[in-house]
């Protein structure tokens, strides 16, 4: 799946989650903290089982049709390539889609377990890709319109991602603030009542 890829870049935004994340006490801190780490170390060990499973040389000739590690990494030919899918390229995006599924499925429950809020997000980029394979199956998209939509997926994910991750940021500052203000308040009240 093109998604798991897209993670790596994505770990970066989430360490700066991790700085940002401000829970009620120490021990909430602490687990907010390791949901971060764990989601990351999960991310890359996506990446990585996606990279190793695009060097497996029953993927080579698809690898040629569209980059399997990174699609950011589409050569013109690629963008450009107006061959359908042969049976054979067939075959061998169905067996890539299976060995795929098992690199995402892991990252799918750790997100959920960790970052719920995360889970229909990358859920989608994966139906999304996925849906670009059975158009390629189908021969409604030749290998460079294929090659496109999975570079347009990546884009959006990343997107969201982002837009939800500003969104916790920002909930995340309005509790600070408010309880800044409560604390003021409070503080406030007791100087107004000394004699």
């Amino acid at each position: 799946m093109i998604a798991l890829l897209r993670f790596s870049g994505f770990a970066t935004a989430t360490l700066a989650l991790a700085a940002c994340t401000v829970f009620p006490g120490r021990s909430y801190t602490q687990t907010g903290e390791d949901d971060i780490e764990r989601f990351r170390a999960t991310v890359q060990e996506a990446v990585n089982c996606r990279t190793a499973a695009a060097r497996n040389q029953r993927y080579a000739g698809l690898d040629v049709r569209m980059p399997l590690a990174d699609i950011a990494g589409a050569s013109l030919p690629q963008m450009i390539d107006p061959h359908l899918a042969t049976s054979d390229e067939i075959a061998a995006l169905d067996a890539w889609t299976r060995d795929l599924g098992a690199c995402r499925e892991r990252l799918l429950t750790v997100t959920y377990a960790t970052l719920p809020s995360f889970g229909p997000i990358i859920e989608k980029a994966r139906d999304n890709d996925d849906a670009v394979y059975v158009m390629l199956v189908q021969h409604k998209l030749t290998w460079g319109q294929g090659v496109m939509r999975l570079k347009v997926n990546q884009t959006e994910l990343r997107a969201a991602l982002i837009a939800r991750a500003d969104q916790i940021i920002a909930r995340i500052g309005k509790a600070e603030e408010e309880e800044r203000n409560r604390r003021a308040t409070i503080l406030s009240s007791v100087i107004r009542s000394l004699p």
